[in-house]
């Protein structure tokens, strides 16, 4: 096979899989090369893909905190593990204020469990909440910050269930 079939192979396969979904460079590089194409031909590729606009690292990093933010609400520690994962710099500045974290825990348990707590939730159900949180990629204080600011009554609830 000449490097011109070679070259049009990889754009063909690194298409099939864009049509798919969005992957950044280090995603597809590991990709292509796992399909056997030889690293010359991936990294021409990739700089075609780039080229033609068919392949943006940056265009990924917007939807991934994009989907992390607002979509399905996460904590710092899971976006930059996200991040990390998919081979992107974080945009570390983005993710380290404290209200808009908690905001982004408040609203993921609101978008999971509903506005308001049900009135018959008892402390099972609230470390329930408290951990989906905690897997979500929220740090301790945030969860339990965001918890006690969707249910005030949280601490009554505790006090109650310890006597």
């Amino acid at each position: 096979m000449t490097i011109n079939e070679q070259t049009a192979n990889a754009k063909r396969a690194a298409l099939r899989l864009l049509g798919m979904k969005d992957y950044t460079k280090q995603e597809l590089k590991r990709k292509l090369i796992a399909r056997g194409f030889e690293m010359e031909t991936v990294q021409e590729t990739l700089s075609w893909l780039e080229a033609n606009r068919w392949q943006s690292d940056q265009r990924v990093a917007e939807r991934l905190t994009e989907r992390l933010t607002l979509e399905k609400p996460s904590g710092r520690r899971r976006i930059l593990k996200e991040f990390f994962r998919r081979g992107l710099s974080p945009p570390t500045e983005q993710f380290s204020d404290r209200e808009e974290e908690l905001e982004r825990a408040s609203q993921a348990l609101r978008s999971q469990y509903g506005e308001t707590p049900p009135d018959d939730m008892d402390v099972r159900q609230a470390n329930r909440c408290f951990q989906f949180l905690i897997r979500r990629g929220f740090e301790y204080e945030t969860a339990r910050d965001a918890l006690h600011r969707w249910m005030p009554r949280l601490l009554d609830l505790y006090s109650r269930d310890g006597e």
